[in-house]
């Protein structure tokens, strides 16, 4: 569930403005950027803007292998906003994206998915520090969401390519 936020006052459950705890929390000098691709051309989108674009308010709870749950109150940036920050246009051909964390940690997930996902830059009211944020964060099982996501890199698979081999989970 995602609600706008664009960093202002967050509405209660009864309805009532309060202020965001997140709002005066310290962000880093020069946070890091996520690099876009899309066959040959590459953007970057630098830190300081991702950080300064609007965001959504989402909840999310996952579970790890170990049974284990995880999760919280994320505000973060849209992933179609990041896209089209970085000037990219999806043409219809794009089947997935890999997304890929500052390690060499990376998943691969179908557009569809994608496009509803966010970039987390905060969790439970403060900011994400450079070696976990932007996290991806999206409708998957907990191993595909990404920390320090640092390059987006749209696909055009063919029916029979298996998405997997896209992806490097460290196992």
């Amino acid at each position: 569930m995602s609600a706008p936020d664009a960093g202002g006052p967050v509405a209660s459950a009864d309805g009532d403005s309060a202020p965001d705890a997140g709002d005066a929390q310290h962000v880093p000098d020069d946070p890091p950027g996520v690099t876009v691709r899309d066959g040959d051309e590459r953007a970057t989108v630098e830190g300081r803007r991702l950080l300064a674009m609007d965001r959504e308010r989402v909840e999310r709870e996952y579970l790890c292998a170990s049974g284990e749950r995880w999760g919280g109150v994320w505000r973060g940036v849209p992933l179609a906003a990041v896209l089209a920050a970085a000037g990219v246009d999806l043409d219809g051909d794009a089947t997935h994206l890999r997304v890929a964390a500052a390690g060499e940690y990376a998943v691969c997930v179908p557009v569809t998915t994608a496009l509803d996902a966010h970039l987390a830059v905060e969790r439970d009211g403060g900011p994400l520090p450079p070696d976990r944020g932007p996290r991806f964060l999206a409708r998957v099982d907990a191993g595909k969401t990404v920390k320090a996501v640092r390059d987006l890199e749209l696909l055009r698979l063919d029916p029979g390519e298996d998405p997997e081999d896209y992806e490097d989970l460290g196992y």
